[in-house]
């Protein structure tokens, strides 16, 4: 908890005074009642990923790691449908074993008015629809699809 307080403090210092020398940081911090070494103030600055520039110390970036690469609607579809049937208003989808679930993912991810949800098993994806009619336009889409 020592060390976390500690550290809080060292980045509320840097983010008003970016300017200051480990040994300023220190005695800052000893105003405040917390007694370190200028090895510790390094080591906690090394830890917290603040680097040092002519400018003075700068914080880490908070950076928003990049979004892994999805399969495309057509890829997923191609690799995994083996047959597209209907009954009523439910379009359903047989897949490999195991394959039902990125398949019904990916067509909760189109966001298509013909489909209402998914319902996946292991091999098996119900897909409703609003309506008889609305079953058929989808089956039909998703024969286009993996046609093309």
């Amino acid at each position: 908890m020592e060390n976390l307080y500690r550290r809080t403090q060292i980045l509320k210092l840097l983010r008003t005074d970016p300017e200051v020398t480990q040994d300023e940081l220190r005695r800052k911090l000893a105003r405040r009642g917390i007694q370190v070494t200028q090895a510790t103030v390094s080591r906690d600055l090394d830890e917290l990923g603040v680097v040092k520039t002519r400018t003075g110390y700068h914080l880490p970036e908070a950076v928003e790691p990049a979004a892994p690469v999805q399969p495309t609607l057509q890829l997923i579809l191609k690799e995994f449908l083996r047959e597209v049937s209907l009954a009523s208003n439910l379009v359903v989808l047989k897949t490999h074993p195991g394959n039902a679930q990125p398949v019904a993912a990916v067509l909760d991810s189109q966001e298509w008015p013909e489909v209402v949800g998914t319902v996946a098993g292991d091999d098996t994806v119900f897909v409703a629809t609003p309506n008889v009619r609305g079953a058929a336009q989808l089956r039909k889409k998703i024969r286009a699809i993996v046609a093309a």
